[in-house]
């Protein structure tokens, strides 16, 4: 990507990222809905799985925010950080708290689509890595 940021880069990849998080949502879906025959272990296993590609958008924005302030003091940028991953871990918990316990969807199916692409972030870094 000629003319870009070091931080652009990394912010377009990181929705590059959360693309591959949606596609494989899908999947995990397609394949609870094809293993367990049932749509609601395929809408659980799906709201799971939109809960982590969710958590790395918030991830992006927040990084982007930080960026964007420009307060390289020490204890601003900590600060941040913190506030910004106690809001996503806030997200997380509401929202797989909202899946389980007021629309008692099966836990099992929400928890396996939340850290099947929960992983998906980890192996795109570390191919991304490796090019």
């Amino acid at each position: 990507m000629p003319g870009l940021s070091e931080s652009a880069k990394e912010k377009a990849r990181g929705y590059r990222i959360v693309q591959m998080q949606v596609v494989a949502a899908i999947a995990v879906a397609l394949i609870a809905y094809i293993y367990a025959n049932s749509l609601v272990v395929a809408l659980s296993s799906l709201w799971g799985a939109l809960t982590a590609a969710l958590n790395e958008i918030s991830l992006i924005r927040g990084l982007s925010k930080i960026e964007k302030k420009q307060c390289y003091q020490p204890q601003s940028v900590l600060r941040a950080v913190y506030r910004n991953s106690m809001r996503r871990f806030v997200l997380v918990i509401a929202s797989l708290s909202i899946a389980m316990a007021v629309l008692k969807m099966p836990g099992v199916a929400v928890l396996c689509g939340f850290v099947v692409v929960q992983v998906v972030p980890l192996m795109a870094r570390m191919l991304m890595i490796r090019r």
